[in-house]
């Protein structure tokens, strides 16, 4: 699919947000320039070239307590380190090209001056470990999202997949511990409230998620992942998940990625379905987009390869008979409304 002009028109006059990406932690890990190409499928270069004004973008740093090979001894550090390499790189030459954030006003003066904005979140708050102080060194450090949990049970909550034996699997509610939010997670989400931070419901089991919403009294986000009325896995949205989501004020943001299991091939043709039953659902307003690109070179979606492909996803919009202003809402314009409701 090659972009029609119509749709590079969109997408210049938009402001567009990519909700989930890999960003930062495929940078750091990279030793590389925070803006310079990573050879993967997300980078500066690429949001650029994709007409992406702004990445949030997510560090995974699981902790090993939880299990699995990739987890980490002493997250938060990590985490920090992170954070550390993004002030860093801000402070040189990267600092001409991209812009930390902190509030939306900050992105849109990104997209002013042609800049490429950096949301900075966590996948799985597994480094937070329930500590209050925790959450708001990393606040102060610049963290304006985590998403409360990813793999298995942390101090907070438990996620739709668990490590047993050093194999995932799925949660199974008929034979796993109740998954709700914890004392620490209920806390750890009203202090996400008053700092000014996004709650992410993304990869909880419905218990949690029920408990999150009870707790908060802001808009949540769901960063990526799709709708279960349209491929039955526990790791999608059900339709009353979704229209509690946009009940909050917040939005869902479906991914060309499958979270699987499933036999779905990861594509733009599957995202397009999935935005479409959403916003059929609950309206354009409540609707947006996360990649979810990692360094996945083999494993590219069709039709939406990398981040810089994004002009595919407006004319697959276009093609579906959205107009110019509700593209715009899903591009980006949703998740500015809801980032500056939240941090200001």
């Amino acid at each position: 699919m090659t972009p029609s002009p119509s749709a590079e028109k969109t997408l210049l006059d938009s402001i567009v947000v990519d909700a989930h990406g890999h960003l930062l932690d495929l940078a750091a890990d990279s030793g590389r320039r925070l803006h310079e190409s990573l050879g993967g499928l997300t980078d500066v270069p690429l949001m650029r070239v994709g007409g992406v004004t702004a990445q949030l973008t997510a560090c995974w740093m699981p902790d090993v307590r939880i299990g699995g090979p990739h987890g980490s001894r002493q997250p938060f550090r990590d985490v920090m380190r992170m954070l550390d390499y993004v002030h860093w790189e801000l402070d040189g030459e990267a600092g001409d090209h991209v812009v930390l954030v902190r509030t939306a006003g900050d992105i849109e003066g990104a997209a002013a001056e042609s800049k490429t904005a950096l949301v900075l979140g966590l996948e799985g708050g597994d480094a937070l470990r329930g500590d209050l102080g925790r959450l708001r060194a990393l606040y102060e450090a610049g963290l304006r999202h985590v998403c409360l949990v990813h793999e298995g049970r942390n101090a907070m909550g438990v996620a739709t997949q668990v490590w047993e034996d050093s194999t995932m699997r799925v949660y199974d509610p008929r034979v796993d511990a109740p998954g709700g939010l914890s004392s620490a997670g209920k806390r750890i989400v009203r202090e996400m409230n008053r700092l000014g931070m996004l709650v992410d419901v993304t990869h909880m089991v419905e218990e949690s998620f029920w408990d999150t919403l009870e707790v908060s009294t802001a808009p949540v986000i769901a960063s990526h992942g799709n709708a279960r009325s349209l491929r039955d896995t526990v790791r999608y949205l059900t339709d009353e998940q979704i229209r509690a989501v946009a009940e909050t004020g917040g939005i869902i943001c479906p991914s060309p990625f499958p979270l699987g299991p499933t036999r779905e091939r990861p594509s733009l043709e599957m995202m397009l379905r999935h935005v479409d039953h959403m916003v059929r659902l609950v309206g354009p307003d409540h609707v947006g987009f996360g990649t979810d690109f990692l360094d996945q070179t083999g494993f590219r979606p069709a039709g939406f390869g990398d981040v810089g492909e994004t002009p595919r996803f407006v004319e697959g919009l276009l093609e579906l008979g959205y107009g110019d202003a509700a593209i715009r809402k899903i591009m980006g314009g949703n998740f500015l409304r809801v980032f500056r409701r939240v941090a200001g």
